[in-house]
């Protein structure tokens, strides 16, 4: 690399930089509002919020490289033509092939760093996400029973608590469907949640059971002493439960569980999704080449033109609208998952076309 090249290469790494960490912040912020009332509600300590936080950046970041890219070469290139340092370098001896040759080393960088989220990170991240989340709405744990408020743990139970403090519950109404033929409800004047290391229970001092038998008669047993365990397995039931296409490793895509009448109605799902990861990092080397080829394509001039802006803003948002519609596509018809390399295709297909006629981008300007 030369000094022009590890200088236009810089300039993008710095914008790049800096447009990432805004958009992460404005989707940080976004995404914390969706989370807060969770944080509230359950009274969770910081450090899950972070850790909900931090899983889910890695689901957007691949599909906000090729954005970031187009942006950063836009920013830079314009600023280079408006500071008159395009003319200078194309006066040089610099053709435009050789002010593109930087940006494209530089997004087949950015592409590399974007295979290892859209391939491994992201899927990993978006499984931890839904692990996390549904351990905080399924945490059978005192700190996490809202006073006053009907809890809802998992498909079986609904508690309701007076008061809760140190000593443990007070005043406990809990209404059991385990058995749907007959549903019991418990009443407790005192209680503590039990933690062991396979299961929770609940232990219940001077409370009734009521429930109804076959006959609807109503019946009421009297207790001094209840333990009532409430686990459900909710590891086991996260893992065993289907999980969906965006979760899945590479090797899970592309080898379905033949015995599950979900992965076999899911098959195009499973094939788009292996196209879409391999094809993200792809638009990110084929959109900043249409972008730097059809920038350069442009005539200098003295002031800025907004119509200049306006179509490279609209290039970008179209490209963009290409590969969202592309992956919708790609699922919902058998045999099109080849679709999401439409984008790159098209991309490479115009530049090609612009180099080779446009004189600008084969001599340079004159």
């Amino acid at each position: 690399m030369n000094l022009v090249d590890r200088y236009i290469f810089k300039q993008l790494f710095n914008n790049s930089l800096l447009i990432l960490i805004f958009i992460i912040s404005v989707f940080c912020l976004a995404k914390s509002v969706q989370l807060i009332e969770l944080m509230i509600s359950r009274n969770l300590p910081f450090l899950i919020f972070f850790k909900l936080i931090m899983n889910s950046i890695p689901q957007i970041i691949p599909i906000l490289f090729p954005i970031i890219i187009s942006l950063s070469i836009f920013f830079v290139y314009s600023r280079m033509n408006n500071d008159k340092e395009l003319i200078v370098l194309q006066s040089s001896c610099f053709s435009n092939i050789d002010l593109i040759k930087p940006t494209i080393l530089y997004s087949l960088i950015i592409a590399i760093v974007c295979s290892f989220f859209s391939i491994y990170q992201t899927p990993e991240s978006n499984k931890n996400f839904k692990l996390l989340l549904y351990t905080i709405k399924n945490d059978y744990s005192s700190s996490l029973l809202q006073e006053g408020v009907f809890n809802t743990i998992g498909k079986d139970f609904t508690i309701f608590i007076k008061e809760s403090n140190n000593d443990g519950l007070k005043n406990i109404f809990i209404h059991d469907t385990r058995d749907n033929e007959k549903p019991s409800t418990l009443i407790a004047k005192k209680g503590k949640i039990i933690n062991t290391g396979n299961s929770t229970k609940i232990f219940l001092e001077e409370g009734s059971q009521q429930f109804q038998s076959k006959e609807k008669k109503l019946s009421i047993l009297y207790f001094d002493e209840y333990l009532l365990s409430i686990s459900q397995n909710k590891t086991d039931n996260f893992f065993n439960r289907w999980k969906s296409p965006s979760e899945r490793s590479m090797f899970e895509l592309r080898n379905p569980n033949p015995d599950s009448l979900d992965d076999k109605y899911n098959l195009q799902a499973f094939k788009a999704e292996i196209t879409v990861r391999y094809a993200i990092p792809i638009n990110v080397v084929a959109f900043s080449m249409l972008i730097v080829c059809f920038l350069l394509s442009f005539k200098f001039d003295r002031v800025d033109n907004i119509s200049k802006i306006l179509k490279v803003f609209g290039l970008i948002i179209f490209l963009q609208v290409i590969s969202i519609t592309s992956s919708n596509l790609s699922i919902k018809f058998d045999g099109m998952h080849f679709i999401n390399f439409l984008p790159s295709i098209f991309c490479l297909l115009c530049s090609c076309f612009i180099i080779l006629k446009s004189k600008r981008l084969i001599n340079g300007h004159k």
